[in-house]
């Protein structure tokens, strides 16, 4: 992460997580946002492929399961998300530390 032999303090790191949430908060758009939240919530008890999350996410909301499929392309697509793709089907999907940390945080806001 910082390639420095100096320690960050506590303070600037709470800053840039600040930054980072207000950030990312001000970049996603409220279906995105939905969409992180209740993946956050499925992955949390269940390992699914990308497929079988845009399923869950669509059948336990009232999100059509298009518009899951093209929200949770855009999370991995900007690197909150991972999972497979035509060249790897079957790996399971998970959200990054980052993206974890970005759904505990846009829940508290609610």
């Amino acid at each position: 992460m910082f390639l420095s032999d100096r320690k960050v303090s506590t303070t600037t790191f709470q800053s840039l997580a600040a930054s980072f949430f207000r950030l990312a908060n001000a970049r996603l758009s409220d279906m995105q946002k939905q969409v992180l939240r209740k993946s956050h919530e499925l992955l949390k008890h269940h390992e699914l492929t990308l497929t079988a999350l845009a399923d869950q996410v669509s059948r336990t909301s009232t999100i059509p399961y298009s518009t899951v499929k093209w929200n949770l392309r855009s999370l991995k697509d900007m690197g909150l998300l991972t999972g497979g793709d035509l060249s790897c089907k079957g790996q399971l999907a998970c959200l990054t530390q980052e993206a974890q940390m970005l759904a505990d945080y846009l829940e508290d806001t609610l």
